[in-house]
């Protein structure tokens, strides 16, 4: 799953790089205005020996400042949730062929063996429609009473057949588990 995150990521890359640089483009061109601003402020003010009017408009400079801050960490925090719900599609178009197919397969099987180990009688399983023939070979022997189809990218949910006790192994879950992990790996890169 790694290894696929990391492609896209590679892929992303060159778009992220972009986009940052333009934040910060903007907001290094509003911190140039500001500080611009501020100085001729001062100028102004200094003429009128108003240090409470400097101390004011001093204030209201570094409010906008932070303003500008938050903002292009807004827009980062966005970029970080666009290219982790591109991963989802790409992995949706692509992530069931090749190498990533295979270690796929694998991180699926793992979550499987896992996931039945939890249950002692009869499963259901929810799962994407691609994934059907590769949960039923897991499943062979195993207590398997029901199997759906969701709108997951990949992976599966797995529960008692009344739902009451649940496991979810979706790459929605997977994404969300290790978000942080995955926003830290971005944001670096982004300030590369």
């Amino acid at each position: 799953m790694e290894k696929i995150f990391s492609e896209i990521l590679e892929n992303a890359s060159a778009e992220a790089e972009n986009a940052v640089r333009v934040a910060k483009k903007i907001a290094d061109r509003e911190v140039e205005y500001a500080k611009a601003e501020a100085a001729n402020r001062s100028e102004r003010y200094k003429s009128e020996n108003t240090a409470e009017l400097l101390a004011l408009r001093e204030r209201q400079s570094v409010v906008r400042l932070r303003e500008n801050k938050k903002r292009e960490l807004s827009q980062r925090q966005s970029f970080v949730e666009e290219i982790l719900k591109s991963a989802l599609e790409i992995f949706r178009k692509e992530g069931r062929s090749g190498k990533a197919g295979e270690k796929y397969q694998s991180w699926l099987a793992n979550c499987f063996s896992r996931a039945v180990s939890c249950f002692e009688g009869d499963i259901a399983v929810k799962c994407a429609k691609e994934d059907e023939a590769a949960l039923k070979s897991l499943a062979a022997g195993k207590n398997l009473k029901d199997v759906s189809f969701g709108g997951m990218a990949g992976g599966f949910v797995m529960s008692d057949p009344n739902g009451r006790v649940t496991v979810d192994c979706t790459l929605e879950a997977a994404i969300k588990n290790n978000e942080e992990k995955w926003r830290d790996l971005i944001m670096r890169r982004l300030e590369e």
